[in-house]
């Protein structure tokens, strides 16, 4: 699944052909027929197994906070894990970004059942943090959900522009630090 997630994420699903994986694997095409039913499949599995680690590491982060120090503290984790998946796999994170933009998808199931529960459990934390007072109960919390992956997802998209043209980049300690704390005093009216 590696080199077909380094072509997904390079190529996109359209740009990558079964024999394009099977090269950069070192393996017979019909391989990936026989154990994933084609690319499209094969596509799937990548998105399943990036939507698995995540959703259990979002649970346990997003917890209902108890006090507002603790509310910050988590949101922070949240956006520090996000980051830190991205500059760690970067493929996984540009397929991950793609598949948010994509209207028709065969992995739509995948991503309905996985990846969207990840943003509802963010509308949650928002909800319970509104039922704190931890935050404006003016906000809408599907729109703060909203807001915050923008932000954040925005960030990922310009890191190698920011790092050319500023010399600023996520893969420095200070920035991913100053992004997550101003994220954080954002989302902490």
């Amino acid at each position: 699944m590696l080199a077909a997630k380094k072509l997904f994420a390079r190529r996109g699903l359209g740009g990558t052909s079964i024999r394009d994986i099977a090269q950069e694997a070192k393996m017979n095409s019909s391989m990936i027929s026989y154990y994933f039913d084609g690319k499209d499949g094969l596509y799937r599995a990548c998105l399943e197994e990036i939507a698995t680690t995540r959703l259990q590491f979002t649970r346990e982060i997003l917890s209902r906070p108890k006090t507002l120090e603790e509310y910050r503290l988590r949101l922070k984790m949240f956006a520090e894990s996000l980051v830190q998946l991205f500059l760690d796999d970067r493929d996984t994170g540009l397929i991950v970004i793609r598949e948010y933009d994509r209207i028709n998808s065969p992995a739509e199931r995948v991503f309905m059942e996985n990846f969207l529960k990840l943003y509802e459990m963010i509308i949650q934390f928002f909800q319970d943090a509104q039922k704190r007072n931890y935050i404006s109960t003016k906000l809408d919390p599907f729109t703060l959900a909203s807001l915050f992956f923008g932000a954040l997802t925005s960030q990922l998209r310009l890191d190698h522009i920011k790092e050319k043209a500023y010399n600023r980049s996520l893969k420095r300690a200070d920035e991913r630090e100053k992004i997550c704390a101003h994220l954080v005093t954002l989302f902490s009216s």
